[in-house]
């Protein structure tokens, strides 16, 4: 019985490590966005380059965007400067 346990406690302990969601790679990446004499920088860290990408896209836009509604035209400028970040 005590060899079940201490089985079951060894277990245990060592499947929680799995759980951790420290994540070593993670890395920084910078973004850097121009539009009509604005500038916006962002700063990303994360596992991979897509995914930084991809979160300082969308901060990109809706930073750009603004709080209000934007033209079909105005939205399609935006969409255009967000997805390609000079470097």
């Amino acid at each position: 019985m005590k060899t079940l346990i201490a089985i079951a406690v060894f277990a245990f302990s060592c499947s929680s490590f799995a759980w951790s969601s420290h994540d070593p790679s993670s890395k920084e990446y910078s973004f850097k966005y121009k539009m009509q004499g604005q500038t916006l920088e962002l700063k990303q860290s994360a596992g991979s380059y897509e995914e930084a990408y991809e979160r300082a896209a969308q901060q990109c836009f809706s930073f750009f965007k603004g709080s209000g509604k934007v033209s079909e035209s105005r939205g399609l400028d935006i969409i255009d400067v967000c997805a390609n970040p000079r470097t």
